[in-house]
């Protein structure tokens, strides 16, 4: 059964983390009763010495690595922002607030897939990046995470999970090839265009030879979506209008939305003036940073996506 979302921080209590041996665990432990049986049948001291040094060895390797994760504090929120279809950034932060070390610590996601394998000095914070699958938009909860350790000598695994009470949102998938809709008062037709002008925006195109560095989009270099230039031409008009009723009808809503985010991903990118409509709500015009972010926003939660009221 899945855990109710915890409150954050989280402190791993004694009661829950769990400790089971290894295959390489079990192994041992059948060669220690294999050992056990010779030594009671030929009466060899040594070999009832040998045994017990390592069964000893055994149950001092169970009482290190459950206290590896006692008293550990996790706190897991948001990192940057995610379309549809990309991998939602969490930052996972560990912190020791003992005096013992917590060596090897793995975090792995709800698959057993390991993300990470770090040393917690001690008295400090570690911060750990974690990357879960955003398929759809609207607020993704990540599944239960996992931290283990099998140190120091692998016979023994000690693990517990997480389910933090924290969401990333997800903005629609950046899609559809529709020209930027140009024009005044809602309309996604625009004005006329007039030739040879570098006045206005009209999109985003890959890097060619000879491309001026000036219209070279570098915020989309920063992001790792390799070099592209910015497109302009000229029009009569320069406010671009996002309507999502003007859009064509053949196409579905999600189809309607990742449209709508590609065109102001680009506009952002690109510090143009916008004015965004939803048949719920009408953002701008403006040109800055949030009210980009709150256009995006609001597709993202377009008919209440992902289940939360806000």
């Amino acid at each position: 059964m899945r855990r109710a979302p915890e409150t954050q921080p989280i402190r791993l209590r004694q009661s829950r983390v769990y400790v089971l041996p290894t295959r390489a665990g079990a192994a041992m432990l059948s060669t220690l009763v294999v050992m056990l049986i010779a030594s009671i049948n030929y009466n060899l001291s040594l070999g009832y010495g040998f045994t017990f040094l390592l069964a000893g060895a055994g149950l001092a390797h169970i009482l290190h690595s459950w206290r590896t994760l006692v008293g550990l504090e996790i706190t897991v929120s948001p990192e940057g922002e995610v379309f549809a279809g990309e991998l939602a950034h969490f930052n996972l932060r560990l912190n020791n607030p003992d005096q013992r070390e917590r060596p090897a610590l793995s975090i792995r996601d709800e698959h057993g897939h390991e993300q990470a394998c770090v040393d917690v000095p001690s008295r400090s914070t570690l911060s750990v990046h974690l990357s879960v699958a955003a398929p759809r938009r609207g607020w993704l909860r990540p599944a239960l995470i996992m931290l283990e350790t099998r140190q120091p000598l692998g016979w023994v695994r000690a693990w517990s999970y997480l389910h933090p009470a924290v969401e990333h949102l997800v903005y629609p998938r950046r899609a559809g090839d529709l020209p930027m809709p140009f024009g005044q008062g809602g309309s996604a037709q625009g004005e006329g265009r007039s030739t040879g002008g570098v006045d206005d925006f009209a999109g985003i195109r890959e890097f060619r030879e000879g491309d001026s560095l000036r219209h070279v989009a570098w915020k989309s270099l920063a992001r790792g979506q390799g070099l592209l230039t910015k497109v302009y031409e000229g029009y009569t008009s320069t406010q671009l209008v996002f309507d999502y009723a003007e859009l064509p009808s053949h196409l579905a809503q999600e189809e309607r939305l990742s449209q709508m985010a590609r065109w102001v991903d680009e506009a952002r990118q690109a510090q143009l003036r916008t004015e965004f409509i939803l048949p719920t709500v009408r953002l701008g015009p403006a040109e800055d940073e949030g009210h980009h972010s709150n256009c995006l926003r609001q597709l993202a939660l377009f008919g209440n996506a992902g289940g939360r009221d806000d």
